[in-house]
């Protein structure tokens, strides 16, 4: 990389204009990073033998005309423009973006646009870190004034600026390989936005619309697309969201590529196409895998073929089936019905394989147990004709782990309650269990009352639970799968399904 480096103060910033690339993320600084970049410097004010300055981290730009287009340091550069807001209500530079054109609006009148906030994700982060920054120097103890005049007068930045012959979209890509895996969706976008002689300044900037009106759509709804198409690993999950690095957009790109366990087997396989001169090609495949995927994860079409596609996708995907794997039976049978078809021979294949029903165990059969009982919660919302509802795949995997302290009662004590016909325990243990479903329904609480028998107690109000559990269905009948009730609720979902869906007959020659 050859460059004009050199260290260049902040208050030589001032009057600068900076624009952030369209191939760059968003601003996604923490609380976290903006308290260590504020302590840091704070630390520095308190110092006895101070030195001459303190340096900062690199910023990595190009000059183009009058401004600089910023390669490297984003994060911080945006961070330190709100600080400088806050202490001196105003903007000491300008952060302008090519495809995010309202995040430069609402970063200008950060002070007043509380209320927009949670509109975009960027003015999330933006709100959340200016709100850090004025909450610290609120703080009785903070010399504003001290620290403003060492900010701009003794803080500098290594300043690394390229040479106009260079490609800053290259540039960009090697100072981020080698950092975490995360970032991997980044460097193909750089790619993705890299200028030839085959694209204008219109096509990238479609490009990146594209690209980013993807990822906001993919994120809508706590990831209700997303998580129809991808399994989420539990440590990507923070308080029942999917962790904000994760980039949604990369199930598309992960639909188009055969699937491997090598690190950065993503950005390899776009990169060979780059250099391969073929990268448009790929713009193209990933056109039509963003197109047909968020189709059928929408979730908002009413057809039935539509809703089978939906769901059975969804099936398989959390059953551990990789997206490029079904994609490609996409483009072997591009007709929804031959699709929808496929998709469920491959899910009968899967149930095939699990023996002996009547043995099923909480605890060594749990993923045979789930597979089951989720795919009748899917056939029960397909068979439901008057039912426009689609599962939601998002709150299934973003909140199970809420309800464990729920059952966390002994299963002896509900197994005798059954046997003894304590039906005020039972229903007490039915009620509590409602307390924690979406739809409430009084109806059943009516059933639970008007049953005496011990037996019609047990199937009347099951079946009726099984019908407005909904999403939360499969927790219960998760949960309670251990105690003496599981067997009936496996046979009732397998009975279900035989019965209704026709499809899954299998199963029924494996109970009594």
């Amino acid at each position: 990389m050859s460059q004009n480096q050199y260290l260049r103060a902040i208050g030589d910033l001032k009057g600068e204009n900076f624009v952030i690339p369209s191939y760059q993320r968003g601003y996604r600084w923490t609380s976290k990073e903006v308290k260590a970049l504020l302590q840091d410097i704070w630390d520095f004010t308190q110092m006895e033998n101070q030195p001459d300055f303190y340096c900062l981290q690199p910023i990595v730009v190009k000059k183009n005309r009058e401004k600089y287009n910023v390669i490297d340091g984003q994060q911080r550069l945006t961070t330190i423009f709100l600080m400088i807001k806050f202490l001196q209500n105003r903007d000491y530079f300008t952060i302008d973006y090519q495809s995010r054109l309202k995040s430069a609006e609402f970063l200008k009148n950060i002070q007043h646009s509380n209320a927009d906030k949670d509109k975009n994700i960027d003015f999330y982060h933006f709100d959340k870190a200016y709100s850090y920054i004025k909450g610290f120097f609120e703080n009785d103890n903070t010399d504003k004034n001290n620290f403003e005049k060492i900010l701009i007068d003794k803080c500098k930045v290594l300043w690394y600026e390229i040479a106009e012959k260079e490609n800053e979209n290259e540039v960009f890509i090697r100072l981020n390989i080698g950092k975490i895996p995360l970032v991997e969706a980044e460097n193909i976008k750089a790619l993705f936005l890299s200028k030839n002689d085959e694209l204008d300044s219109e096509d990238l900037k479609e490009r990146a619309e594209l690209w980013y009106k993807s990822e906001i759509e993919a994120r809508e709804n706590r990831d209700f697309r997303y998580c129809v198409l991808n399994k989420i690993d539990e440590k990507n999950i923070e308080q029942k969201s999917i962790k904000d690095d994760i980039l949604r957009i990369d199930v598309y790109l992960k639909a188009i590529v055969p699937y491997s366990k090598e690190e950065y087997y993503l950005f390899d396989y776009f990169y060979k196409s780059y250099r391969d001169g073929t990268l448009n090609d790929r713009w193209e495949e990933l056109e039509k895998s963003i197109n047909t995927l968020s189709g059928f994860a929408g979730g908002k079409a009413n057809s039935k073929i539509d809703r089978e596609i939906f769901h059975y996708l969804g099936f398989l995907i959390l059953s551990g089936k990789n997206i490029d794997s079904l994609y490609r039976e996409w483009k072997n049978n591009t007709n929804k019905e031959l699709f929808a078809k496929k998709l469920l021979e491959i899910i009968q294949e899967k149930i095939s394989k699990i023996k002996n029903i009547e043995e099923l165990h909480y605890k060594n059969d749990k993923e045979k147990i789930k597979d089951i009982l989720l795919l009748f919660n899917l056939e029960y919302l397909i068979c439901d004709e008057g039912s426009n509802e689609y599962f939601k795949f998002n709150r299934f995997v973003l909140e199970q782990w809420s309800l464990e302290h729920i059952y966390a009662q002994n299963s002896k004590g509900i197994k005798e309650s059954i046997e003894s016909k304590n039906n005020d325990d039972i229903i007490k243990w039915l009620e509590q269990v409602l307390l924690h479903i979406d739809e409430n329904d009084a109806l059943l609480k009516q059933e639970i009352e008007q049953s005496k028998e011990k037996e019609s107690l047990k199937r009347s109000c099951l079946i009726r639970l099984m019908k407005v559990l909904k999403i939360m269905k499969l927790y219960i009948e998760f949960k309670i799968s251990h105690c003496l009730i599981r067997n009936l609720i496996v046979k009732l979902a397998i009975k279900f399904l035989v019965e209704n869906a026709k499809k899954y007959k299998n199963l029924a020659n494996k109970i009594n």
